[in-house]
Formats: C-alpha cells, structure tokens, sequence
C-alpha cells in the first residue's frame, strides 16, 4: 500500500468520526451510513475510491460499537422485548435503505 493511500483513509476515518459528535441519534447515524453504503457500492469508481468511502468513511461515520451500546442499554435495563423489536427493526430497515441508495446512485448514473 503506498503512503497516500493510507493518508487519505485516515483523513477520510477522521473525518467520519468527526461528524458523528454532531449527531447523538445511533438510528438516525445508522440510516444515513445505510443510505451512503448503498449510493457507493452501485457508483462505478475504482476499487480503492470504494475502499476509502465504505471502509473508510462508511464504518467509521455509523460505528457498530455505537450499536452495541444501544443495544446493551436495552439489556442492563431489562427490556428484553424492546432489544429483540429494535434488534430486528433496525437491521431490516438499514437494509431497505440500504437498497434505495442503490437504486438512487443507479438512476444518477
């Protein structure tokens, strides 16, 4: 890997990691991180442009972690029924919009 490269994924990671202290809400992070991972991956840009905006930009702007925590809050707090409902709804809703920014980025292309 060269030098650049590996700069401007760092940059990119920095710079999605920035962004996420201005916004508080892990469902409203998830749905945009869904809807800019599903835009990249139908755009037809070079294997390591992707890399640097899925890998880079994507992973680190919606932070599983940030998911987890959410999650395990749901845990120590006991609403167990509100873990599997949210678990569930948010996973099949990530991949729905996921999908219309595929089907957007298509269209612009």
């Amino acid at each position: 890997m060269n030098k650049k490269y590996l700069l401007i994924l760092l940059l990119t990671a920095y710079f999605a990691t920035f962004l996420r202290f201005f916004f508080d809400n892990n469902f409203f992070i998830s749905i945009i991180g869904s809807f800019l991972y599903g835009f990249f991956i139908a755009r037809k840009i070079s294997k390591s442009k992707k890399e640097i905006l899925l890998s880079g930009f994507c992973a680190c702007f919606t932070s599983f972690s940030g998911f987890i925590d959410f999650l395990y809050q749901f845990i120590i707090q006991g609403y167990y029924l509100k873990l599997f409902l949210y678990m569930n709804v948010i996973v099949i809703l990530n991949l729905i919009i996921m999908y219309v920014g595929f089907q957007l980025s298509r269209k612009f292309t």
